[in-house]
């Protein structure tokens, strides 16, 4: 996260740039920025960074959403831990 944000700065031109500060923005939109040569700083080896062919990145998730995923699909686990008990 910090190496991110201190390759990225805080250089906002423009409109519709984005002016908060690294500290206020989320974790999910800082690492949405990972490049190779992130990780390679972060201390990967080139052996292994080179066979990653995608980087990506996860968003936080919100009360409601981790409530659907919980009890939405076929097999949730709300739903196996009310049969076990």
């Amino acid at each position: 996260e910090e190496l991110v944000a201190n390759r990225i700065g805080s250089r906002s031109i423009g409109f519709g740039a984005d002016v908060r500060k690294m500290e206020q923005k989320e974790l999910g939109e800082v690492l949405a920025r990972v490049l190779p040569e992130d990780l390679l700083k972060f201390g990967l080896i080139p052996e292994f960074v080179g066979r990653l062919p995608v980087l990506t990145h996860v968003h936080n998730l919100d009360r409601e959403a981790l409530i659907e995923i919980l009890t939405q699909p076929k097999n949730a686990l709300v739903r196996q831990f009310k049969k076990t008990f």
